[in-house]
């Protein structure tokens, strides 16, 4: 590319310059407004009054589902995308062609060249003549989608570890029940086993008084009693197992309660 003089160029603005000359003035201040928005991350676009695209970098082109400008130049969003998607464009460009409202900080989706759908920064700003005259606006797009995406990540991986808590939490709250119902059946065994024991006084009690005759008897209330002796230190044992396992249910609770705190 060869090299211009600028000052030049710009005396010649001040001066009588020829059609020619001011046609390729023109256009290199074009070919110079192209390359710097081609080489901008965003997509840059401007449209007319009639929201006819009339400028447009490469990755708005690209974004279009197009290759070459002369693909969108002079089309409306229409033409192009969706109609979902071109009648909340052209809602969006009334704004600022009509009322000269400048639209910042849109998150919106729009279709990528592979016909996915992106999500990007939408800015639009009124484009005015000299007498201070809406005559287009000028477009960006930043691309976000992969905050969107990390964002979607993060809040299903939030729920994830959200369902696993409640998960541990139902199950602390389950064993925590567990030493209740497993006293409730020791009380119940304590009972039969006292029931038992005064069966079998009873019982030797009627053997003595019988004599000979309830001698067999007596060994059948004895062995009775012994059974009785027998469960009765062993609802005690299972009595000290269960106040263990509260004891440390009760630790796990407290514990949980901390974790939740911090979380």
């Amino acid at each position: 590319m060869a090299t211009v003089d600028m000052s030049a160029l710009f005396a010649k603005l001040t001066g009588n310059e020829t059609a020619e000359e001011l046609r390729t003035m023109l256009e290199w201040e074009r070919r110079v407004l192209k390359a710097i928005i081609n080489y901008l991350p965003s997509s840059v676009y401007v449209k007319d009054k009639d929201a006819r695209k009339i400028l447009a970098n490469k990755i708005n082109i690209l974004q279009a589902g197009f290759t070459r400008e002369e693909d969108v130049i002079g089309k409306t969003d229409f033409d192009i995308f969706p109609r979902y998607l071109a009648e909340k464009y052209y809602e969006d460009d009334c704004k600022v062609l009509k009322h000269g409202q400048s639209i910042t900080n849109l998150e919106e989706q729009v279709i990528s060249s592979d016909g996915k759908e992106v999500w990007q920064i939408t800015e639009k700003y009124p484009f005015r003549d000299d007498e201070g005259n809406i005559i287009g606006l000028i477009g960006f797009g930043h691309d976000i989608t992969s905050k969107k995406q990390l964002e979607l990540e993060n809040a299903l991986a939030a729920q994830k570890i959200k369902e696993q808590q409640d998960m541990v939490e139902q199950m602390i709250m389950d064993l925590s029940t567990i030493p209740s119902k497993i006293g409730n059946l020791v009380d119940g065994i304590a009972h039969i086993s006292r029931q038992t024991k005064m069966v079998a006084i009873n019982a030797a009690i009627e053997a003595a008084r019988v004599g000979e005759y309830g001698r067999g008897f007596e060994i059948v209330a004895r062995e009775v009693g012994e059974l009785s002796d027998q469960s009765s230190k062993a609802t005690n044992q299972v009595r000290e197992a269960i106040e263990e396992v509260n004891s440390l249910v009760q630790k796990i609770l407290q514990l949980w309660e901390e974790v939740r705190q911090d979380m």
